[in-house]
């Protein structure tokens, strides 16, 4: 089997020559690169990457926790990592928390053994205070999630700047019971959707009611079973804001079940523009946040953490729109 030895005496240069082929340093002329490229085909070699591991203290490995896999929001997000994270020559492990925090610690626990890199969190489940301890000691990135408050980087939407953008819509359109599904609000990203939904209820003189705000899994089956809260406590509403998509096309199912007409006599909105939300019937209204672009930046701004390289920014807030569809129209000018 050859080795870097029988490489460089092939291409006619060193062993720091090759060695700086292999890990895709740029200041090797392109004539000797081109050598070193065929004498390493020529030869059938099979760079090492444990041996080189150990000279570089580099995996080229980034672990991306999710809360869960299931969740259609992060396949594109992902994806963006995915395809950042390759074009850079990593490669990403992808963790499932399944909902459970201790997952997350054992995963962050790898960073601190030198088992991979770099996390990409899209959790928060985990306390604010342990990510801030790994997130100084170890390149760690959040996204989907913004922690203004604190010192770790963060690539998100505004939640709250993009929920008051859905409520506003649905105020606009005349709606003064508006009633609102989300999942726990001990998770930042549904307590600022949540704390939003509120604010602009006040802002606009209009009452929060508690039996119109429910709590549940962010699933369609949550969704499902929040709706049916909803209606059987009697109180009348005439939209619903959903702080997800998935929760939201679960409360149209039941809606519809009780004979309740969407957007006829409840419209209603979404959050994350899900790509089943544009095929459901109705076409869901919904919030879109740039999924595959918070991936990919989130995959940047981890690299130069990595390399050890001052940050332009903390926290990256990327725009969102809403997108408006059958579940919830247009104002009328």
């Amino acid at each position: 089997m050859a080795n870097i030895t029988d490489v460089a005496h092939e291409a006619g240069v060193s062993l720091a020559t090759v060695s700086r082929v292999i890990s895709g340093q740029t200041s090797v002329r392109p004539e000797t690169r081109d050598r070193v490229l065929k004498a390493i085909q020529k030869l059938n070699y099979q760079p090492n990457a444990l041996a080189r591991q150990l000279r570089t203290q580099e995996t080229k490995t980034a672990i991306v926790i999710v809360p869960n896999i299931q969740n259609a929001l992060t396949h594109e997000v992902v994806f963006g990592i995915e395809s950042a994270a390759e074009s850079h020559g990593y490669q990403v492990l992808v963790a499932d928390m399944r909902s459970q925090p201790s997952i997350e610690s054992h995963y962050l626990n790898a960073i601190q053994q030198r088992q991979v890199d770099g996390i990409i969190s899209m959790s928060a489940s985990m306390t604010q205070k342990l990510i801030q301890q790994v997130a100084d000691q170890y390149p760690l990135v959040m996204a989907v999630q913004d922690f203004e408050s604190c010192n770790i980087p963060c690539v998100s939407i505004d939640n709250a700047a993009a929920s008051r953008t859905a409520m506003l819509h649905l105020i606009r359109m005349g709606h003064r019971n508006i009633a609102h599904i989300t999942a726990s609000t001990s998770l930042l990203l549904y307590r600022e959707r949540y704390n939003s939904y509120c604010q602009t209820l006040e802002e606009h003189g209009l009452p929060v009611t508690p039996e119109l705000i429910r709590h549940g899994e962010a699933s369609f089956e949550g969704g499902y079973a929040q709706a049916e809260a909803l209606l059987a406590s009697g109180k009348a509403f005439t939209a619903i804001f959903a702080a997800g998509d998935t929760m939201a096309i679960g409360a149209i199912k039941a809606l519809k079940k009780h004979g309740v007409r969407v957007p006829q006599d409840c419209a209603v909105v979404g959050f994350d523009d899900i790509e089943l939300a544009a095929f459901w019937d109705p076409a869901l209204t919904t919030i879109r946040q740039p999924k595959t672009q918070i991936g990919q930046v989130a995959f940047r701004k981890l690299l130069t953490l990595m390399k050890k390289e001052p940050l332009l920014s903390m926290h990256d807030i990327l725009p969102h729109e809403l997108i408006i569809r059958e579940s919830c129209g247009y104002v009328l000018e």
